[in-house]
């Protein structure tokens, strides 16, 4: 096949490549973690996540090499108590966003690898159910909003 024919087969396969891509985007931006006592066996992590694209994505799962394991949960207040709730999956529905934020929902990092302080940055990948991936870096930041739920330790998960 001469190159003349193959450009428009290759221009296809590209078009259909960036409508895939453009159908399910996802933007990440703000991502940060709450720095914590150097003895601190759980930090929470917070994030805006926009789909930019024509379909809805679930983000299934956040790992990260600096934790033993990363949840999705969601702060619930009942007769004045706020609770952890985990939720399994974040369903972002195309030209939406969603925002994880303290009181709100937010990721629950787990057992860090070492102490984490204010400046440090993890790295988080997130798991979307068509298996894809995004890895983002979020800054490890000092706690600038006391008195919401993540600003008390975290024994009541």
């Amino acid at each position: 096949m001469t190159l003349r024919r193959q450009l428009p087969v290759l221009a296809f396969l590209l078009a259909v490549l960036a409508a895939a891509s453009a159908s399910a985007e996802l933007v990440i931006s703000q991502p940060w973690v709450r720095e914590a006592p150097p003895t601190a066996r759980v930090l929470a992590g917070y994030m805006n996540i926009s789909n930019a694209g024509t379909t809805a994505v679930n983000v299934i799962a956040v790992s990260s090499p600096d934790f033993a394991k990363i949840e999705l949960h969601r702060t619930v207040v009942e007769d004045g108590v706020a609770r952890m709730e985990p939720v399994g999956q974040l369903e972002i529905a195309a030209g939406t966003n969603v925002t994880l934020e303290p009181g709100g929902l937010h990721l629950m990092l787990i057992e860090p690898e070492q102490a984490l302080q204010d400046g440090d940055s993890v790295k988080l990948v997130i798991h979307r159910a068509d298996g894809m991936c995004m890895t983002v870096d979020a800054p490890v930041q000092r706690d600038t909003l006391a008195g919401d739920a993540h600003s008390q330790h975290h024994h009541h998960h």
